[in-house]
């Protein structure tokens, strides 16, 4: 009885995380943050939450290893990217959703979600790290000035 409950526990768990990747201890200005995720998501993003933590990119479909606009496609994907924390060391977790077109659906098209695309999800965090790294070399020389 113990191991059936147990391993119900377990798969409740498994059920309740994301799936994403995070890309932890990041000392960044908040600002930068954004810029860098907004920078990063395939074909720009699609909506912001309010509080400018949460953003979703635009549907898209890969061909040939390059994100183009998803119109009526059998299956399409978006990212999803969290930026977590509410003071430095911020967190960004970022994740690629799958979704199918269903049969029988309207003509805008009713998607149904198809889970977690992990290799799309690496390549979006592999991307907004570089952006981050790069960032970090570009910046501003007014920002490396020191007085003393």
């Amino acid at each position: 009885m113990r191991k059936i409950l147990f391993a119900l526990l377990i798969c409740f768990v498994a059920g309740c995380t994301h799936g994403g990747i995070r890309l932890p201890d990041l000392d960044t200005p908040l600002t930068e943050l954004q810029k860098a995720v907004v920078d990063s998501l395939p074909l720009g993003k699609r909506a912001v939450s309010p509080n400018g933590r949460e953003f979703f990119s635009e549907y898209f479909v890969v061909v040939q290893n390059q994100a183009r606009p998803a119109t009526r496609a059998p299956m399409r994907y978006y990212a999803h990217v969290y930026v977590l924390g509410d003071r430095r060391p911020y967190v960004i977790e970022g994740l690629v959703r799958k979704q199918v077109l269903e049969k029988g659906g309207s003509p805008e098209g009713d998607y149904s979600d198809s889970g977690v695309d992990d290799r799309l999800t690496k390549v979006l965090m592999r991307k907004i790290k570089a952006a981050l790294s790069k960032r970090r070399e570009d910046r501003n020389i007014i920002d490396d000035f020191r007085v003393f």
